[in-house]
């Protein structure tokens, strides 16, 4: 491929196949295992997952890139090794793999990420904008603590495996870049009540429970970018 990338789907390219392989082993995949790779583009990550003995499926929105991975995988798509679909990844419907792994594109990280997270799956490697990671992580208190991170923190763990500089894209983007790795948990709230409550008050993030909600119960005078998980899902099952 030229360096005429497409610049609709916001994407960008990793250059360094050593951090390539360092996502691939962070999935521990065992033989057998089917995975879900989230727009290879030019391959980088499905190069290195098809030498491993799993059976890959990857979703590409971008004929070219998708056009180019066909031709140069033919014979593994034959024997049904691999399996590569011309979509995006935000319109197919929640199925089951042992792992998704993905270079996923900034502009779009939180539906990315929402949709993943109906999914059934052990574990999830991505590469994601250092902010956006930081985000997810953020800590009660802190500013970058959000609705974002109660969403994510309520359905999975997620940690930060390592930081990327940006000098290893092309083209460079302005930001530097993370790859998270997410696992599942049980979650056994409503998530469309449960975030249509978080959008409510994280609106008003500096206003106190009792105003934002006329709620009197416990913690009705704490902010909610103040309150833990825990605390919001108590304040939740109370209203």
């Amino acid at each position: 491929m030229n360096g005429n990338f497409p610049k609709k789907f916001g994407q960008v390219f990793l250059r360094d196949k050593n951090i390539a392989a360092k996502e691939v082993r962070a999935l521990s995949i065992a033989d057998g295992d089917q995975i879900l790779e989230i727009g290879p583009g030019d391959g980088i990550l499905t190069d290195i997952l098809l030498s491993y003995p799993v059976k890959l499926t990857a979703v590409e929105p971008d004929h070219r890139f998708y056009e180019a991975l066909k031709i140069r995988h033919s014979e593994l798509i034959n024997s049904g090794k691999f399996i590569i679909n011309k979509e995006s990844f935000l319109d197919i419907p929640p199925a089951r793999y042992n792992h998704i792994i993905g270079n996923i594109p900034y502009n779009i990280s939180s539906q990315i990420l929402f949709h993943l997270l109906d999914f059934d799956f052990d574990s999830a490697i991505m590469m994601v904008q250092k902010e956006f990671a930081l985000r997810l992580i953020a800590k009660p208190g802190t500013k970058d603590y959000s609705r974002l991170t109660v969403n994510a923190g309520i359905r999975s763990d997620i940690k930060i495996i390592s930081s990327v500089n940006r000098q290893v894209f092309s083209p460079v983007p302005a930001v530097d870049s993370s790859i998270i790795e997410i696992r599942k948990k049980t979650c056994e709230v409503d998530i469309k009540k449960f975030d249509a409550f978080l959008i409510k008050i994280f609106t008003m993030r500096r206003k106190k429970l009792s105003t934002t909600l006329s709620y009197n119960g416990p913690l009705s005078e704490k902010r909610p970018g103040d309150l833990t998980i825990d605390e919001l899902l108590m304040v939740y099952s109370r209203i």
